[in-house]
């Protein structure tokens, strides 16, 4: 897939774009890869509380696959350019509703998720919404909507075309997203990207992100599977937890 410039500048405007059938074609075998994963977890989903299996999924070979699919690649390329980084894989079961929140407060270089719902969801029944705009806001948490502008979570204003298995949303860090209503065993699966750190801010902005972890980020599967176009997008955060393995980068 290329994006289109209107696309990019809607992006730019909005902080999201949904994408629909854009992961048709390969819908079937990425739920059989979640499902897989989720009973890799050994968890029981009694439909009381989200279930995040992420770790799972990025041990299995077909899964890291996701990252190399044209469509996939092509739309994070065009968002973040060809040597955006790749920063991490989940899946998650999701129950009942969310609050309005934010992923990130990352700013120094544009961070995404791409999510892709595998079951038919509507605005009503645990679809993602979206505000318009609200990646520039600079808002953080969870929001008490009440609070702020007198609306419960389910009248704040949003776009939310619904889902079928295949369509594919991407949306900037900052936006406010959240899901109302539906079921207790909602599949999501996404993907987090960023561009590519270049200033020393931006850098430590990156090292701060990997200091926490013991090892690497990306499984053995991801790295060892890794085409060459996949390693473009492993390859920074690589180098840097090598330094920080050495200690030259600040703990």
């Amino acid at each position: 897939m290329q994006i289109t410039t209107p696309q990019k500048r809607f992006f730019d405007a909005f902080g999201y774009l949904f994408l629909p059938g854009l992961a048709a074609d390969a819908i079937d075998w990425i739920t059989a890869e979640v499902e897989a994963a989720f009973a890799a977890s050994q968890q029981v989903h009694d439909g009381q509380e989200r279930s995040g299996f992420g770790a799972q999924l990025q041990e299995r070979e077909r899964a890291c696959s996701l990252l190399d699919l044209p469509a996939i690649d092509g739309l994070l390329t065009g968002l973040l350019g060809d040597d955006y980084n790749f920063l991490g894989m989940g899946a998650d079961f999701y129950v009942g509703d969310n609050l309005w929140h934010p992923d990130s407060p990352h700013d120094l270089v544009r961070h995404v998720k791409l999510a892709m719902y595998l079951d038919p969801l509507t605005k009503e029944n645990g679809a993602l919404r979206v505000v318009p705009g609200s990646h520039r806001w600079g808002m953080v948490g969870n929001l008490d909507t009440e609070a702020l502008w007198g609306v419960r979570p389910e009248q704040v204003p949003c776009d939310s075309p619904g889902n079928t298995p295949g369509d594919v949303g991407i949306f900037d860090l900052k936006t406010l997203h959240t899901a109302i209503g539906g079921g207790t065993r909602r599949r999501m699966l996404n993907l987090v990207c960023a561009a590519r750190c270049h200033t020393p801010d931006q850098l430590a902005q990156l090292d701060q992100r990997l200091a926490g972890n013991q090892g690497s980020i990306y499984s053995e599967a991801m790295r060892q599977t890794a085409t060459e176009q996949r390693r473009r997008h492993l390859q920074q955060v690589l180098e840097r937890e090598a330094l920080r393995d050495q200690g030259a980068v600040p703990a």
